[in-house]
């Protein structure tokens, strides 16, 4: 049965996020499953034990541990994953709203600031704007899929 290995989990440095690109928080070494770029949306794909984007239109690609890229890479090869804390991508993330709930989106990889809508699409809360520009990524949990 495949399992998350933690070999590299260390916690990023603190910084002030002053420039698109910055990350600080709690990231894992692992293998993509597809090409990712800095500040896609990804799930740890436990069949595969890789990282690849996630759907908000596929229930199998939305639930589970979720992070976000911070180290883009080709398929197959190494990358760096966000599990929890702050990031800075201005040129992938929507303007963000100080406060308010930002979501996973039915675009693979991308967030949105609007729940989906669609039916059986998965709702699921994936952090907070910090500023209009960083992101608070601390991923609930819980999930729902719409009917």
């Amino acid at each position: 049965m495949p399992y998350i290995t933690h070999d590299i989990l260390h916690l990023a440095p603190d910084i002030d996020l002053t420039a698109d690109g910055q990350f600080s928080g709690i990231c894992e070494s692992g293998t993509t499953g597809a090409t990712l770029a800095f500040g896609d949306l990804v799930y740890f794909d436990v069949s595969t034990s890789t990282w690849k984007l996630c759907d908000a239109s596929a229930e199998a690609t939305a639930f589970g541990l979720i992070g976000i890229c911070v180290l883009a890479a080709a398929s197959g090869a190494a990358t760096k994953i966000l599990l929890y804390g702050k990031v800075r991508a201005d040129a992938v993330f929507p303007a963000l709203t100080i406060g308010a709930p930002v979501f996973m989106s039915e675009t693979a990889g991308d967030i949105t600031m609007t729940a989906p809508t669609t039916s059986a699409a998965i709702v699921r809360v994936i952090g907070y704007g910090h500023t209009a520009d960083i992101l608070l990524f601390n991923p609930d949990g819980t999930y729902l899929e719409l009917a």
